[in-house]
């Protein structure tokens, strides 16, 4: 489970990831600068990441898709491992998932936020990959995935965000409050806490001219920032 929202600048845009796990999963390596000209952080357990910005200013952020129905014999590869390798150079990611067979992959979400976003140009991609086709996917300004009670934790999630959010007047103050809020039923909150699962993360990527990542890490209580340039595009 995980929930992701956005709001668009003048010179690009900031992004809100909370990301749920298992709480026997083993803690994430923190965000840091890789040689792939790209920051993200790292899963222990497929290598991967879920979430990733390159020093173009494209971000990819990866949300599970619990409900497409797959055979598990079939995944060859990890999920987490397509951001890094699409992050690894400065071709639209999308361009390159058209190319790509993805057959050996498990169902996720994937959405794409492209180098050259701002309020003037606000193009963001959001594909679903069902084990059979990529999907595109109807792009609003939170995302949530879930693997109990999709419908129920989508509606719950999207009135807190009506709570919190004013999108005539967005501010990052406003988003932060949103991910950082529990409800009184826990599993339905954005920061969210069941018997068996937890937020383990909180990130938050400002792309401007200059790229923030800002990484919370719930379990250790670790807050770490990372920022670069940002690089233009050939």
């Amino acid at each position: 489970m995980c929930t992701l929202s956005y709001f668009l600048t003048d010179d690009g845009y900031e992004l809100f990831f909370n990301r749920d796990e298992q709480k026997t999963r083993e803690m994430a390596i923190a965000p840091s600068k890789h040689t792939d000209n790209a920051i993200y952080p790292i899963d222990p357990q497929g290598g991967g990441t879920w979430l990733g910005v390159s020093h173009w200013g494209q971000t990819l952020a990866l949300l599970n898709d619990y409900q497409s129905a797959f055979d598990i014999t079939a995944v060859k590869h990890s999920r987490g491992l397509l951001i890094p390798h699409l992050l690894s150079n400065n071709t639209p990611a999308l361009s390159q998932l058209k190319n790509m067979d993805l057959s050996g992959y498990a169902p996720f979400k994937l959405c794409i936020f492209p180098d050259k976003l701002s309020l003037n140009n606000s193009h963001i991609a959001f594909v679903r990959w069902d084990t059979k086709q990529l999907i595109d996917c109807q792009v609003e300004s939170l995302a949530t995935s879930s693997g109990v009670e999709l419908e129920t934790v989508t509606q719950k999630r999207k009135q807190q965000f009506k709570q919190f959010i004013d999108l005539r007047y967005p501010a990052s103050e406003q988003f932060l409050a949103f991910h950082y809020s529990k409800a009184e039923q826990g599993q339905y909150g954005v920061n969210m806490q069941r018997e068996d699962a937890m937020t383990v993360s909180i990130s938050h990527i400002k792309v401007g001219n200059t790229i923030r990542f800002n990484y919370f890490d719930k379990q250790s209580q670790l807050i770490s920032s990372i920022s670069c340039l940002k690089v233009a595009a050939a």
